[in-house]
């Protein structure tokens, strides 16, 4: 039912975004108003902030005494003078507006809190502490009006941790190709000691750090990270798909994984759960027919990848799984060539007879599956894992991932989240620099320092955008993007 607004009409002229019109003894005062976040109600809040000045009918606003301008600067209201980072969190609320959608649907109460939090993780890799500052920095301050600080986004770590149901929800939402999803796992390190999923581990580099697990599941086509969940460190591989795909409602998943993960344990734990796989065999596996690829080079069985030539050959193994035998031909002549020079440089160790042991291995690539296939789409899949390099490289080095001073494990699972949000925004900026074949021209980096490069500046109570220069709208005009 309407109801008849207790204000005049000529006063909605004064109505301004981030301001509350007080009415007092037949007087009209403006005021800042903002949004915080609160923890035990869970839900944006608001807050009055400072007096601005009176609104009356015949001289419009008046401002507050102590916020008027000196009379030699009435051409530029220099309190009201801002410059603000505008394009960088232009194009993540118009370019990737399904993410902020989804973040809308899910997280109703908070969504803005997590929109500057990922904006915050993308472009600085901040910490909580210093996401306050950042977001005054920039325009999200002017079109949000939510109180942002070190308590306020600790608070709303603790609530994203306290229940992971709405986050495996947005995470179902925002994939929306064909449910078929290629499998990886990766080590991360936290010297933080209040989380209970750390235990002590062996790195890839070979080192014992304290580590837990991130799960991630992504697409094969665009590397599109569609999934997480963290595990500790202790839990093997096989358990984290089993939980994953259960929680994930991903069903048709495909496991790519690294030659660590082959064990007839790990296959028959897989078949039994309906999982397809495709894993790499280590040249030295008994499975591995070798005499198949002494006349692969020869056979008229090849296919181009990547304008180099793949031979192939495949064949059931005694437990009924198919095994796949590659010969990459640019590949094979750099590892012959190499091992030749190592003959020469080290001949007792690189021998004739070692050589022509491993001659038919040179190039070469087993794969074993239970997804019968053409050759040619087993191959593109494996090599699609390639994807996943990409997607780690986001997710510890251009985010910054630093789980050291997590304190405890609702706070972990909440920052997870956040760099997760960042993450798919940074594979946007990916897709669409591989679209316009721009990916060895721009780095992911590159584009996100350019584009908040473009600023806006407030004059007189209006944002103006500042010129943009050369090298902006060669990238800008390359893409395709136009900055709102």
């Amino acid at each position: 039912m309407n109801t008849k607004s207790p204000y005049p009409e000529w006063i909605n002229a004064y109505r301004k975004p981030g301001t509350e019109i007080r009415r007092v003894n037949g007087r009209f005062f403006q005021y800042e108003v903002s949004s915080y976040y609160d923890k035990e109600k869970k839900k944006g809040r608001k807050k009055t902030g400072k007096y601005l000045g009176t609104i009356t009918q015949r001289d419009g606003f008046v401002a507050a005494r102590n916020r008027k301008v000196p009379q030699s600067y009435l051409a530029v209201d220099t309190l009201q003078l801002s410059t603000k980072e505008y394009g960088l969190s232009a194009f993540i609320q118009y370019y990737c507006k399904p993410i902020v959608d989804h973040l809308k649907v899910h997280f109703p109460k908070c969504w803005q809190w997590l929109l500057v939090a990922l904006y915050c993780r993308l472009l600085h890799t901040s910490p909580l502490k210093n996401m306050g500052y950042y977001f005054k920095r920039s325009f999200l301050s002017e079109q949000h009006h939510i109180t942002v600080n070190a308590k306020s986004m600790s608070n709303l770590l603790r609530d994203l941790g306290d229940n992971r149901t709405p986050l495996t929800d947005f995470m179902y939402g925002m994939y929306d190709g064909e449910k078929t999803l290629l499998i990886d796992a990766t080590s991360m390190v936290s010297y933080s000691k209040n989380l209970s999923r750390v235990y002590t581990g062996i790195t890839k580099k070979g080192v014992y750090a304290p580590l837990f697990n991130l799960l991630y599941f992504y697409s094969p086509d665009d590397c599109f990270p569609a999934y997480y969940r963290l595990f500790n460190g202790n839990i093997k591989d096989v358990k984290m798909i089993e939980i994953s795909t259960e929680e994930s409602r991903y069903k048709n998943a495909l496991v790519i994984a690294d030659k660590g993960f082959y064990s007839q344990e790990n296959l028959k734990i897989l078949e039994k759960h309906g999982h397809k796989y495709i894993i790499p065999l280590k040249r030295s596996s008994a499975l591995i027919e070798s005499n198949r690829y002494r006349d692969m080079t020869r056979s008229v069985k090849h296919f181009l990848f990547e304008d180099r030539v793949i031979y192939y050959d495949s064949y059931t193994s005694q437990e009924g799984r198919m095994i796949y035998l590659f010969v990459d031909e640019a590949m094979m002549v750099k590892e012959k060539k190499d091992f030749i020079c190592r003959m020469e440089k080290n001949p007792k160790q690189y021998t004739q007879t070692r050589f022509e042991k491993q001659l038919p291995f040179f190039g070469s690539l087993a794969l074993i599956t239970n997804k019968e296939d053409e050759p040619r789409s087993v191959y593109v899949h494996y090599k699609s894992r390639a994807g996943i390099e990409i997607l780690f490289d986001g997710a510890k080095n251009i985010l910054g991932n630093d789980f050291t001073y997590m304190q405890n494990d609702q706070a972990l699972e909440g920052w997870m989240f956040i760099n997760h949000l960042a993450l798919l925004v940074h594979h946007k900026i990916y897709a669409l620099l591989k679209e316009k074949k721009m990916i060895k021209k721009y780095s992911i980096r590159d584009f996100i320092e350019f584009l908040a490069d473009v600023k806006k500046v407030r004059i007189n109570q209006e944002w103006v955008l500042e010129p943009i220069i050369k090298e902006q709208k060669k990238l800008l005009d390359e893409l395709g993007i136009t900055i709102p």
